[in-house]
């Protein structure tokens, strides 16, 4: 059993240092993933950003940046665990109201998956590369799918509703 909580602990630590890490190149990058320079996206669909990218959409008239991975305690293929774990998405929302952080979740118990900004919604719909056993995931690596709509966001839950 202790050497069971071990390997779990050693497993944690590697997860965390490789979201710090900050390598020259994004292995196993997503290549349609939106560029910091793509065509502006448009409201109530779905955008995909790698971590470092951003995109402008333009019926919202924002500007959203997927910033980085804060923390990705979510289960690992491979391996057991007790409960699913959750990931902390970091995005930059620019606007009309100026700069807002958000802080999304990949569990609805650790927090929110949906923020406001003004009269928009934006959700964290998925996170990429799902973390695996023995890899390391590269903090550029990661990709955010996140949904932007018109409307609003439960309190309690951290939902987004039309």
């Amino acid at each position: 059993m202790k050497a069971r909580a071990g390997f779990v602990a050693m497993a944690c630590l590697a997860a965390f240092a490789g979201c710090a890490a900050t390598p020259a190149a994004a292995p196993g990058a997503t290549p349609d993933a939106a560029p910091a320079d793509a065509s502006p996206t448009p409201a109530g669909t779905e955008i995909r950003l790698q971590a470092g990218q951003s995109t402008r959409v333009d019926a919202a008239s924002l500007e959203i940046a997927f910033t980085g991975v804060a923390a990705d305690s979510r289960c690992a293929k491979g391996e057991t665990c007790i409960w699913e774990g959750s990931a902390t998405v970091q995005l930059t929302v620019t606007g009309a109201a100026g700069a807002r952080e958000l802080v999304l979740h990949t569990a609805a118990r650790s927090g929110p998956n949906a923020a406001a900004y003004g009269e928009w919604a934006i959700r964290l719909v998925a996170l990429e590369p799902f973390p695996v056993v023995g890899r390391e995931i590269a903090s550029n690596a990661y990709v955010a799918t996140l949904g932007i709509q018109r409307g609003a966001v439960e309190t309690e839950t951290g939902t987004a509703t039309q």
